[in-house]
């Protein structure tokens, strides 16, 4: 048994600056996508980094709850079932860690959903302030809805590593100087040789990845071979605009083995890895291959990876309906093509 994406959406692009309105936003669209209603999720987890007003308490997971409505008041809903969340923090990493959490709760029986929403904006909500030198994250926002299957499809276990050194990039707020103006503020400072790590990094994570799920274990070439990763595509967190295509020259691979995020203004973090697999979704990127890595690297620095299987053991062919992953509501998998979410039901 693994666990899968059920459904997956993007926050609408509403110019509101609001992580939480994002989040929320994805969430909603990620449940009208499955046909499901809010009280069917059980658990919602938030890896957002940044957000509104760079509030600390309360969790920002139940504020993005209350706005979802989901089993607010769970003694009068008709199942008299509670739902929990809170929040989960590791930079670009946090929706793979999201992942191993909501496995272990979906694999014990103590979930039947899990929603994972991820978001970032600049602390003062101004969306002009996103995506820039000062503040290189995008101000938006997506979400994922993980259940189980038993058919072999899902993820596979996810793989840490960490590079010893500086942090690399390193978000804070400087109390002494901001004064009165805290709450709208934020410093954002990446080392200069930060991009030039994080890719040794994310070569290592992959090759020990797919050498490890090969069976071989030693993280070299000829088990990277064995694995064909011609037949898997990368999803990777993005950096920098050209992260994706850099890591797929420094693997021997074309440029478009790994997504580049397009349409989005600024590094978009937290969501960097749905929005990547919703693009490769939508534009028909998953036709072809067996598998999906998901790799996110960051601060730290540290990266997760995890391999996402397309298909259960013994079958042939990639599409949407054999996937798990199709974006349409027909069985035939060919998709909406709506670029803001993905289905499988």
């Amino acid at each position: 048994m693994a666990t899968v994406i059920t459904s997956a959406a993007l926050a609408p692009a509403d110019g509101s600056g609001s992580s939480i309105g994002h989040a929320a936003a994805a969430g909603r669209a990620c449940l009208e996508r499955a046909g499901l209603a809010s009280a069917d999720v059980d658990v919602l987890i938030n890896v957002g980094v940044y957000r509104d007003s760079n509030i600390v308490e309360p969790s920002v997971a139940a504020l993005i709850q209350k706005r979802l409505g989901i089993n607010l008041d769970y003694l009068r809903s008709p199942e008299r079932r509670a739902a929990f969340s809170f929040d989960l923090m590791n930079g670009a990493c946090g929706v793979l860690n999201a992942v191993q959490a909501a496995d272990a709760l979906l694999a014990t029986g103590g979930a039947r959903r899990v929603m994972v929403v991820c978001a970032d904006t600049h602390p003062s909500s101004d969306a002009s302030r996103a995506g820039t030198p000062a503040f290189p994250y995008a101000s938006t926002g997506a979400a994922l809805l993980l259940e189980r299957t038993d058919d072999g499809r899902g993820f596979g276990r996810v793989h840490h590593r960490s590079l010893p050194g500086g942090h690399g990039v390193n978000g804070y707020l400087p109390l002494p100087d901001v004064g009165a103006s805290g709450r709208s503020s934020i410093v954002v400072e990446r080392d200069g040789d930060a991009l030039d790590r994080m890719l040794d990094l994310a070569a290592d994570a992959v090759r020990t990845v797919l050498s490890a799920e090969d069976g071989t274990g030693d993280g070299t070439e000829d088990g990277r071979a064995r694995l064909a990763l011609d037949r898997t595509l990368l999803v990777t967190s993005q950096p920098s605009p050209g992260f994706a295509a850099r890591l797929a020259k420094r693997l021997g691979l074309a440029a478009d083995a790994a997504v580049t995020v397009e349409g989005v203004h600024g590094d978009p973090h937290t969501s960097a890895l749905v929005h990547g697999y919703l693009q490769a979704l939508d534009t028909g990127r998953l036709a072809g291959h067996d598998q999906v890595l998901f790799l996110a690297v960051g601060a730290g620095l540290t990266s997760a990876a995890s391999l996402y299987r397309l298909t259960a053991p013994g079958t042939d062919g990639v599409d949407g309906s054999s996937s798990g992953s199709g974006s349409g509501s027909g069985s035939d998998g060919t998709g909406t093509g709506s670029g803001d979410g993905g289905t499988v039901r």
